[in-house]
């Protein structure tokens, strides 16, 4: 008896210490991931849309995002294969991404492609389209239905919401030990396009009726920290406190009071799919935004979706959604990641325009934001070798030297693809990036043609310039009028004492409080020490030492463009 108390108490004490994967949060605006009972950075990708439609796509794609050195995959799961019928359901499409991303030591963040997908009904089943009687759409201005399911309808609401809570129950029943699957997306890029807000009959009763003491009790409360945007509408209108003032009333007669009503509408539908979700298993729930960029007005954009001015609403209508999710395919990289940056929202980049440059935001993202995770779209096209014209040369046969060294990020971008030796730098690294998350013991910088140097001060009181390594005239391009992205991460390992992660980047170091001629009595910076390292279960390993030609004889530390590599050095003071 007391044998078998011994094994049932072995067989529950997993779940007791590890529970279910779950967001820690260091301060208000950093986060990371808990899975297994460790933290982790989400160094991922998304797949396409349709990626992880069939088994053969599935298998495919996993062992080649395994190869690239992705630890986690965002992967959708749509309605219509999960319920092509009724009342039936069909799991087979996410036990195989659960059996190919556990053979492919992956994580999943699962993308719930319910009722919304890009603002429109596409990826609900057959049935559900229609059937617009019991389940009707959006109506534009003019009374034309659009094919986006109503987000006020009960009963788009509770077909929607069944499917999901049976997800969620096939994951509580066959991955909380596993915990593969480490967060859920609901709808995606959800807003409504062509028109600001549903102009329906019932949209338009509950638009001209007041607004819910919910959202205007919560305003109150949080006045001196709402978004700025929210906080200008309110200060310029009437009826401050909200008490039975109309949408209009209460926010102005426009276009941006419609959007407010229709964010709303999302964000109360949103939050009873998540609450019961994780009412079933508690993992951690995000929505993403396609952006309001290049001075579009609401409707042109999807409107009423979790934008970052918007945020207010979301907190309120929604608080079992944990994150506002940034996806990013303008220009404009600094500025976008800082608008979903904020004190009240950890940052998380779900998607972003595929490309090499990726490699140098991905840096700037975990480095200077703390970020939870960088996923570029349409991950499973990009190649694992390229040629230095960007070649796919992914099928070149390599030796297995050849292979270690490409992911010992020591080759040049013209042999391996800049992600692949961005993600091998980060994952190696990555106890290290943890351990300082809204620390000042980790900063970076994103270099670029308009920007080609940044400096950092470190808790030592030193000033680190670091410049475009192609500033020094000495390389292959630097004579161009476009300069390629580069970029650093700094990491403080002790006094004076630093890491530089990254690619393109030349570093020198000068005494913050000294001026820019130097005095008497002034403390000069040297390089005492600077080594090319690996980072083997966060231990560093020495790979080659630097101290003459490579670091100019100590006046500086540089890693050029097209290599990637982690340089560890050390400073001292003399006079």
């Amino acid at each position: 008896m007391k044998k078998l108390i011994i094994i049932a108490i072995a067989g529950i004490l997993p779940l007791i210490l590890y529970a279910q994967p779950r967001l820690e949060h260091r301060d208000r605006s950093s986060a990371r991931i808990i899975a297994n009972g460790k933290p982790m950075l989400m160094i991922g990708g998304e797949l396409g849309n349709s990626s992880a439609s069939t088994p053969e796509d599935v298998k495919r794609t996993f062992a080649h995002l395994h190869k690239l050195g992705l630890n986690t995959v965002l992967a959708p799961v749509s309605w219509e294969l999960i319920e092509p019928v009724e009342g039936r359901f069909d799991m087979s499409s996410l036990d195989v991404i659960l059996t190919e991303a556990r053979r492919n030591d992956l994580k999943v963040v699962l993308l719930w492609f319910g009722a919304w997908k890009n603002s429109m009904s596409c990826y609900a089943p057959e049935w559900f389209k229609r059937d617009t009687k019991r389940f009707p759409r959006a109506h534009a201005s003019e009374g034309r239905p659009v094919e986006e399911a109503s987000s006020l309808s009960k009963n788009v609401l509770e077909a929607d919401k069944r499917a999901f809570c049976k997800i969620m129950e096939h994951l509580r029943d066959n991955d909380a030990m596993e915990q593969t699957v480490i967060m859920v997306q609901v709808e995606n890029e959800i807003g409504m396009i062509d028109v600001p807000r549903d102009y329906s009959a019932d949209a338009t009763r509950m638009y001209q009726s007041a607004v819910p003491q919910q959202l205007t009790d919560y305003m109150k409360k949080n006045q001196k920290s709402l978004h700025p945007y929210l906080k200008e509408k309110l200060r310029s209108l009437p009826h401050k406190e909200g008490k039975g003032a109309t949408w209009s009333q209460l926010f102005g007669d426009d276009i941006y009071s419609e959007e407010i009503f229709q964010t709303w509408t999302y964000a109360t539908y949103v939050e009873q799919i998540a609450k019961a979700g994780r009412a079933i298993y508690n993992v951690p729930m995000y929505v993403n935004v396609a952006l309001n960029s290049r001075d579009r007005k609401p409707g042109q954009y999807p409107s009423g979706g979790p934008l970052a001015h918007l945020i207010d609403l979301w907190h309120c209508g929604a608080p079992s959604i944990d994150v506002l999710g940034v996806d990013i395919y303008d220009k404009g990289i600094r500025s976008w990641l800082d608008k979903y940056h904020l004190p009240n929202n950890p940052l998380f980049v779900p998607e972003i325009r595929l490309e090499d440059k990726d490699a140098m935001y991905a840096l700037y993202a975990f480095g200077h934001h703390g970020a939870m995770g960088f996923c570029p779209f349409s991950i499973e096209d990009y190649p694992l070798y390229a040629d230095a014209k960007g070649n796919d040369m992914s099928n070149m046969d390599l030796s297995q030297d050849d292979q270690l060294n490409a992911f010992s990020s020591s080759l040049p971008m013209g042999e391996v693809s800049p992600l692949v030796a961005s993600y091998q730098l980060l994952r190696q690294a990555e106890p290290l990036i943890l351990e300082r998350q809204g620390t000042s013991n980790m900063d970076a910088v994103l270099l670029d043609n308009e920007q080609r140097e940044a400096t950092l001060i470190t808790p030592d009181g030193i000033r680190l310039t670091i410049r475009h390594s192609y500033s020094l005239g000495w390389e292959p391009g630097a004579k161009d009028d476009e300069w390629p992205e580069a970029a650093c991460i700094i990491l403080r390992l002790g006094k004076e004492d630093y890491l530089a992660i990254g690619s393109g980047v030349v570093i020198t170091y000068h005494d913050d409080k000294a001026g820019a001629t130097w005095k008497p009595g002034d403390t000069r910076i040297g390089l005492a020490k600077c080594e090319s390292v690996s980072i083997i279960d966060g231990k560093m390993h020495i790979k080659r030492h630097l101290n003459g030609d490579q670091t100019h004889q100590g006046r500086h530390v540089r890693i050029p463009v097209g290599q990637f590599d982690i340089q560890h050095f050390r400073l001292y003071r003399y006079k």
